[in-house]
């Protein structure tokens, strides 16, 4: 038992190591109201906006790792609400491309170092101030009769090129319009409440939700999470490097590499030299035969063994081949031992008489035994 524990001293203590690192490296809770993301369900998320898509038949995903790219594709909304993530070149013309093939964006604005960037894309600019309240619609959206829309105090959108169309009031420097940019459009918020958790329960502010994603029965809506710091990278390296459940998996595969090493013959304790095992002789080898006739209870086999020897001996005495054609002995003694022997090897007698023919059998044997080796001495001395 004290060997085995201290084999197991040193993989304890890296499982141990390990769940304080993780404890310590994985992710706490987000500040749930000032995070805009689709997984926060503060004030500042979009939690009711993704679900929403979900409860009136579309299909919500969210964009996280590196595979910005690969995920837009022209026949689904972009839903980019606030982020925080400046885009990179690369990025920008993915958008770009993304909505000259048809797709719909929508953009909330959240600060002017990563606005700025996409504002310059759509021909628009960035310009005041204006205060929260409930604003009329200036144009119906998607066909849908007009309605007044919330929103916290926000730098609304002021456009630099005539075919951007203002959406929601004051007409001189709206919180909302809408841009056609090839075959798609992009909606652009100034304020970034106007689809929050906090806001979205107003039926003005459902109404419009819908109708800027274009929301259908099976329309797809994209929620932008790598924007929002949630760009782990792609590949087996990223998601055992940069993910809590990674490290998990790599301080597992770190304990049993140190529970072989330690509990291994090479580096070890030694083992201890093998028993010294005794070779069985011929006589452990009778015996063991013996005790198995004995457990059989079965005398037969018993009876034949003796009949066996008495003839092997009585051919020894009355010369080669007397006995070659059957049991024909010329002493009626040996005549008569080896009918009743041979009547035992047939039929199973009482143990009494098997000890009788056994006891006189042995008396012979010692008898032709003697005989026999006088004879072979008056032979070699002759």
């Amino acid at each position: 038992m004290r060997r085995s524990w201290r084999g197991w001293a040193l993989p304890a203590g890296v499982l141990l190591l390990g769940v304080i690192l993780t404890i310590l490296l994985a992710p706490g809770p987000s500040v749930s109201n000032s995070d805009p993301s689709s997984y926060s369900t503060g004030k500042l998320g979009t939690w009711a906006l993704y679900h929403l898509v979900g409860q009136l038949g579309g299909n919500p995903e969210r964009i996280s790792g590196s595979g910005f790219r690969a995920a837009l594709r022209s026949d689904l909304t972009l839903v980019e609400a606030a982020p925080s993530t400046p885009f990179d070149p690369a990025q920008l013309r993915s958008l770009r491309l993304f909505l000259e093939r048809g797709g719909t964006l929508v953009l909330a604005l959240h600060t002017r170092s990563v606005d700025a960037p996409l504002l310059r894309m759509l021909h628009l600019t960035a310009a005041g101030r204006v205060r929260g309240g409930s604003w009329p619609e200036l144009l119906p959206l998607n066909g849908v009769a007009p309605m007044a829309v919330d929103s916290s105090s926000a730098d609304p959108v002021a456009t630099s090129w005539p075919a951007a169309l203002p959406l929601l009031g004051p007409e001189e420097t709206p919180l909302a319009q809408v841009e056609t940019v090839g075959r798609g459009e992009a909606v652009v918020l100034a304020s970034e409440s106007i689809l929050s958790n906090s806001l979205l329960e107003r039926a003005g502010n459902a109404r419009f939700a819908v109708a800027a994603l274009r929301l259908s029965p099976g329309r797809e809506v994209a929620f932008d999470e790598i924007h929002h710091g949630y760009a782990i990278g792609d590949g087996v390296e990223a998601l055992l490097l940069e993910s809590p459940l990674g490290l998990v998996a790599v301080l597992c595969a770190l304990l049993l590499l140190v529970f072989l090493a330690t509990s291994g013959r090479r580096l070890g304790k030694p083992l201890p030299p093998p028993e010294l095992v005794s070779v069985r002789t011929t006589e452990d080898h009778l015996e063991a035969i013996a005790r198995l006739y004995a457990q059989t209870r079965d005398q037969r086999a018993i009876a034949s063994r003796y009949l066996e020897e008495l003839l092997a001996l009585s051919r020894g005495r009355t010369g080669p081949g007397t006995w070659a054609r059957g049991p024909t002995p010329r002493d009626p003694r040996i005549e008569a031992l080896a009918g009743r022997l041979e009547r035992a090897s047939r039929e199973q007698v009482k143990l009494q008489e098997l000890r009788e023919l056994v006891e006189e059998a042995d008396l012979l044997e010692h008898e032709f035994a003697g005989s026999f080796a006088e004879g072979s001495e008056e032979a070699s001395g002759a």
